[in-house]
């Protein structure tokens, strides 16, 4: 048994198809999948349906899931009447990219579309201390928490000031020696928590922490003293031919990766 983290697929149902085969992905295998499944790319409804039909697969909610249920449920009490395009849930989702997924979201049958939510809504917002062999790791899709949860948090539990920032902020831990005043929350999360753990996320595509590669597609990035963990490649970059869909198995750390 083998278990794996990705995030960030973005519709690309290719890339998740491909990166599946690659690692030999199989029933007795875990799959923690940090959100945002869906938008800007072609296949997120796809992407979504298979997830649901898979028993191994964990699914932490990201930002473009809240802003595609928001939107959603905005629809549903409008009874999906024209109004709701100039609704500001609605506007900032497809400012996001949004388009794709409500397109091919309004094809399907209602009792799928329901299905779809429920989905989302009972996902988790954030797994805190994950044990995988003797290391700890703490999964979210764009942060930590701003106080110590000791236990998997659902979205459905969280209050939304929580949610917001999990989902939403880019603010990291720093190393245990090295605290500003602006971090004063820091040294109490560490404390709470094994010393060996990492924060593994998504959100910020990993260009934005280092250079891509020479062709010009991003890879996972470790940083912070080996606390941290990007694994957003980059699979909802503009130019198709850049864009790549990282995985992380975690008991080896070792790293997988397709591309177009």
């Amino acid at each position: 048994m083998s278990t794996y983290v990705i995030s960030d697929m973005h519709g690309r149902m290719d890339l998740f198809l491909k990166m599946l085969e690659k690692i030999g992905f199989s029933e007795n295998d875990h799959l923690y999948c940090l959100g945002d499944a869906a938008d800007r790319g072609p296949k997120g409804i796809e992407i979504l349906l298979l997830l649901m039909q898979m028993d191994n697969v964990t699914y932490i909610c990201g930002n473009h899931d809240l802003m595609f249920t928001k939107a959603v449920r905005r629809a549903v009490q409008m009874g999906y009447s024209e109004k709701v395009l100039n609704t500001e849930e609605f506007q900032l989702w497809m400012l996001n990219g949004g388009a794709s997924t409500w397109n091919r979201y309004i094809e399907l049958e209602r009792s799928v579309r329901r299905e779809i939510l429920a989905y989302i809504g009972n996902s988790y917002l954030l797994i805190p201390q994950l044990k995988v062999g003797e290391h700890y790791f703490y999964l979210c899709h764009a942060t930590h928490a701003e106080r110590p949860i000791l236990e998997p948090l659902l979205l459905k539990n969280a209050d939304r000031q929580t949610i917001e920032h999990v989902v939403w902020e880019r603010t990291y831990p720093r190393p245990r020696r090295k605290f500003s005043k602006k971090d004063i929350f820091y040294p109490e999360i560490y404390n709470r928590y094994p010393k060996k753990t990492t924060m593994i996320f998504g959100h910020t595509p990993t260009p934005v922490f280092s250079r891509p590669d020479s062709n010009g597609r991003g890879h996972i990035w470790h940083g912070g003293s080996g606390h941290l963990i990007d694994i957003d490649c980059g699979c909802a970059v503009r130019e198709e031919r850049y864009a790549m869909l990282g995985c992380l198995r975690l008991e080896d750390m070792k790293e997988f990766y397709v591309h177009y």
